[in-house]
């Protein structure tokens, strides 16, 4: 009988074991990731560019406003990546000397999305 009770709560501890340690490879990634490539107008990519995705008044469910904005520098391949915590549709603006580009992204949870600007 004692062998009986030890082999179920045996096999009980290793389950609950087993879909505890399987429990975090359920959850689904909820951020929201833009990757934006900013590039000339001969269409080469553009590094060190100053990158800014933002949107101003933005109205969320409970009615609280806000402005939203986060500024990154575009890499050796004219990339910047953002990591937003919501969705939004948001205005982008790339800047380098002396030329500037603008777009529109659209963000979507757990996806990255990406758009390209070009600068002239």
């Amino acid at each position: 009988m004692n062998k009986k009770i030890f082999k179920t709560a045996s096999i009980m501890v290793a389950l609950v074991a087993f879909t505890i340690l399987l429990m975090p490879s359920c959850q689904k990634r909820t951020d929201c990731l833009a990757v934006i490539h900013v590039i000339d107008e001969t269409g080469n990519p553009v590094a060190g560019a100053t990158v800014t995705l933002f949107k101003e008044n933005i109205t969320n469910y409970n009615q609280v406003t806000a402005n939203v904005s986060q500024t990154q520098t575009s890499d050796g391949s004219g990339t910047a990546n953002f990591t937003f915590p919501l969705p939004a549709v948001l205005d982008i603006s790339a800047t380098t000397t002396g030329k500037s580009g603008k777009g529109e992204i659209s963000l979507q949870v757990g996806q990255t999305i990406e758009q390209t600007v070009r600068v002239n």
